[in-house]
């Protein structure tokens, strides 16, 4: 999805589902980091959350979507960290900081991506 954030790949074969499962690699402090996370919750285009179940860093993600219009719409993103072993030392040091300075160029490719689509 963005440059910078990692290579993801979700273990679904068609229309994501509870429970899928995405493996993402990330540069977290200087090395190659794979976590796995879970859909946990899945109501589109209204609503999605993943949860990491594995590595030092995991990521809880929450996302909504309110329409306010036919052509416009609020999205919120919600994301904490968990950190396990060395992760306790990561999240408060590097991940929270890489995260936040990641976003605007996130949210900046996402913008892209929902525009071309509306307009096709």
């Amino acid at each position: 999805m963005a440059a910078g954030c990692g290579e993801r790949a979700l273990e679904s074969n068609g229309t994501p589902a509870l429970g899928d499962r995405c493996l993402t690699v990330r540069r977290i402090g200087g090395a190659e980091r794979p976590s796995t996370s879970e859909l946990v919750r899945f109501d589109p285009p209204h609503a999605w959350s993943v949860r990491g179940i594995d590595g030092p860093v995991r990521a809880w993600v929450d996302v909504t979507v309110e329409a306010l219009s036919e052509s416009r719409s609020r999205l919120s993103i919600g994301v904490e960290f968990e950190g396990h072993g060395i992760g306790r030392v990561l999240v408060p040091l590097i991940v929270r900081r890489q995260a936040r300075a990641e976003m605007p160029a996130n949210l900046a490719r996402l913008k892209q991506q929902v525009e071309a689509r509306s307009v096709t």
